[in-house]
């Protein structure tokens, strides 16, 4: 069966993605703004799913990935694994 790409789904976990990548380095969600140059606000919008593309793209992911001492690749790697864990298609 071929699943419907679910925009909302893919956001919500990508914000798991970065919200765990934080947690295990004990990174509060102000140290991770800071540190990677993303504003607390949209950060919490990241984290939470309620983000749109609108509000965030490759740049702010970079920043993130740089703030929390990964790769861009490292950060989406964890994204993906999480979206197949979840059972959602990946495209």
């Amino acid at each position: 069966m071929i699943r419907k790409f679910d925009m909302k789904a893919h956001v919500q976990t990508f914000g798991k993605a970065v919200t765990e990548m934080r947690g295990d380095m004990r990174l509060s969600i102000e140290e991770l703004a800071e540190r990677s140059g993303v504003s607390l606000r949209l950060l919490g919008r990241i984290e939470s799913g309620t983000g749109t593309g609108d509000e965030f793209g490759l740049e702010e992911i970079c920043k993130l990935a740089n703030g929390l001492k990964v790769t861009p690749y490292r950060l989406m790697l964890k994204w993906e694994q999480l979206i197949k864990k979840a059972g959602e298609a990946w495209w």
